[in-house]
């Protein structure tokens, strides 16, 4: 008899085959999703850089701009010091930062499980990134990554995401927690262009990492939520409450016992240095560091590059430009001035290139080319003094008129015939026009070549009325050769040398000749000082020492170039140029180079000697304190 099947026994196969089936599905779906996976894992990991040479290849060499008696007024590139081991710093240093960023750093494998759930939560409640959850690890990866130029700072993708997880992944498999704990904090950035907790230590508090107390640390470390928000240069107030919020970890945490006492001890000797530069003086750092680029090339090396940078100069050029842009601006209708300041063999001790670079880092002085009006025809006459011309040759004043073209006398009442030496002082144009047809524009412009001026047209007449454009720097320099007749080169580095102090370039003195001959120089410097003495440049007649000469362009530009040559002193150039950024914007139309320009320099002229007085009375002060304890040391 045939056993009758069981239907539990069916029951049980179905389900034996339904779970092998599910089984097969899982195990197909597996092996594909690890196929992908690895695919996947393996196509980031082809772009990962190369990690060779990881702890010792850390950043780009730095630019350091100082004065020539050390003082430092600006830097470019990554700044940095040496790489510190994290056994040779303070306890609370490597603690403060794994308080406030990574607290549980050596007890997880790169990805801190606890603090991503958490940070997912908190952002999840406030609809928003309130909260991270990166380690130190991930830190330390996203930099290098950034580093490597393998992504960019703002990029937020999942591709990036990936490639800094595997790249975190690999750091805690091929390095130790000390080994990653150093790498990141000589890699870290902490704002102003400082890269690493050694350079960061110098710049803020002037001091090795190796000596921060444990509330200059927690300034640091407070640093990298937000640099330029905590900058305790720029923000003291924000930077001190954040580095409480530090404390308040690193106790938390058992690492200080009472952050309140900490910071009651400690605060007030947190010396926090003034490391920043004036606005003012970024113009001339950026023309040094040009300059720097030129003379070497590539820059492979921490450089110092010390200048001919002259502090009170600059702060005199700063203050009389700023007064007069606040006080007369709005009356002349101009929004921008530029100085530049030169010693006689062309050394430049100031420079500004405009008002606010903060808004335009744009450098009037050097980049901007202007035409300088009648200051130009100092090329002019000096050229016919060459020809043969004397100052007291009479010159026809009355209107010119050229094949239609007529140039007007700015407030000149024509006299028939004026001498050469006032149609200067008084900027004749009708006199300046007629001069330039008699010696000919090919030896004017002759001329002004041998002192910087280029590109004077041969066949324009129009130049003798100053329409060739010129910069503020170019024409200052040319100037300049009228206080002796040598030519002039501009500079502003006198040295550059490697941290280490290995030389790499020093300026040598130019051996030069005059170019200008003696007769042609004495008389062009009779004229420039007429005009101050007694012509349109009338406003800057401080002594009998001054000379110079004031130049209009219309409504467009305004200009005084001269120079400050006194018999037993060194002396110096400056050169004032007022205008507006778009020539279509016009001045006033009495905004003329005698006006605003001349006044400018006449006020730069005065506090740059009154300083020299001033550094003159210190220095006699010194010297008879120190007569009078030689005195009393004899008599003992």
């Amino acid at each position: 008899m045939q056993k009758r099947p069981n239907p539990k026994d069916k029951q049980r196969k179905h389900k034996k085959s339904i779970c092998r089936i599910f089984f097969k599905y899982c195990l197909c779906i597996g092996f594909c999703g690890f196929v992908v996976l690895f695919s996947v894992l393996l196509y980031f990991s082809s772009k990962l850089p190369d990690l060779k040479n990881l702890k010792t290849e850390i950043r780009t060499p730095a630019v350091t701009i100082q004065t020539y008696d050390g003082k430092i007024i600006g830097s470019y590139g990554d700044l940095y010091e040496e790489v510190i081991q994290v056994r040779d710093l303070p306890r609370h240093v490597p603690q403060a930062f794994m308080a406030v960023e990574d607290k549980r750093f050596f007890h997880h494998f790169g990805i801190d499980v606890i603090g991503f759930l958490r940070a997912v939560y908190q952002n999840y409640i406030a609809h928003r990134v309130v909260q991270g959850g990166s380690t130190i690890t991930q830190q330390l990866a996203k930099n290098i990554l950034i580093v490597e130029g393998v992504v960019t700072h703002y990029d937020r993708s999942i591709s990036r995401k990936i490639k800094e997880l595997l790249l975190a992944f690999w750091l805690e498999y091929k390095f130790t927690k000390s080994d990653i704990l150093m790498m990141y904090l000589n890699r870290v950035y902490f704002g102003a262009g400082t890269y690493g907790i050694d350079a960061a230590s110098r710049k803020y508090f002037n001091k090795s990492s190796k000596k921060l107390t444990i509330f200059e640390t927690a300034i640091l470390a407070g640093l990298l939520k937000a640099p330029a928000k905590y900058n305790p240069t720029n923000h003291p107030n924000y930077a001190h409450e954040r580095a409480l919020v530090v404390l308040k970890a690193m106790e938390d945490q058992g690492f200080i016992k009472d952050a309140k006492k900490i910071e009651e001890m400690q605060a007030n000797d947190a010396f926090v240095a003034d490391t920043k530069p004036s606005k003012s003086c970024m113009y001339f750092c950026d023309f040094a560091y040009e300059q720097a680029k030129k003379i070497l090339g590539d820059i492979e090396d921490d450089i110092i590059v010390v200048t001919t940078f002259d502090e009170k100069k600059q702060l005199a050029a700063q203050e009389a430009v700023e007064h007069y842009i606040r006080e007369e601006g709005g009356n002349y209708k101009f929004s921008q001035a530029a100085l530049v300041c030169l010693s006689r063999d062309g050394a430049v001790h100031a420079m500004l290139g405009g008002n606010g670079y903060s808004v335009t880092q744009f450098n009037r002085a050097i980049q901007a080319n202007r035409m300088p009006g009648s200051a130009f025809k100092i090329f002019i006459y000096a050229a016919a003094l060459e020809h043969g011309y004397q100052l007291g040759d009479m010159i026809a004043d009355t209107p010119v008129r050229i094949n239609g073209w007529s140039p007007g006398n700015y407030k000149w009442r024509s006299r028939g015939a004026i001498s050469v030496l006032d149609g200067f002082t008084f900027s004749v144009n009708a006199v300046s026009v007629r001069l330039a047809q008699s010696v000919g524009l090919k030896k004017i412009s002759r001329f002004a070549k041998k002192l910087g001026i280029y590109d004077v047209s041969v066949n324009d007449l129009s130049v003798a009325l100053g329409t060739t454009p010129v910069t503020l720097k170019d024409l200052t320099a040319a100037y300049t050769t009228f206080m002796d007749g040598k030519p002039i080169w501009v500079y502003c580095i006198t040295e550059i040398r490697t941290k280490s102090g290995r030389i790499l370039y020093q300026k040598t003195k130019d051996l030069t000749s005059g170019i200008i001959d003696s007769e042609v120089l004495d008389l062009s410097r009779k004229m420039l000082r007429s005009v101050i003495s007694s012509g349109t440049g009338r406003a800057t007649n401080i002594n009998e020492h001054i000379y110079g000469k004031t130049g209009t362009n219309g409504d467009s530009d305004a200009w005084f170039i001269g120079f400050y040559d006194p018999p037993k002193a060194k002396g110096f150039s400056v050169g004032v140029w007022v205008g507006n950024d778009i020539e279509k914007d016009k001045m006033a139309s009495n905004s003329t180079g005698g006006r605003i320009p001349a006044r400018i320099t006449k006020m730069f002229i005065e506090k740059v000697l009154s300083s020299e007085v001033e550094d003159e009375r210190v220095t006699d002060e010194k010297g008879q304190q120190k007569s009078l304890g030689a005195m009393l040391a004899a008599k003992l």
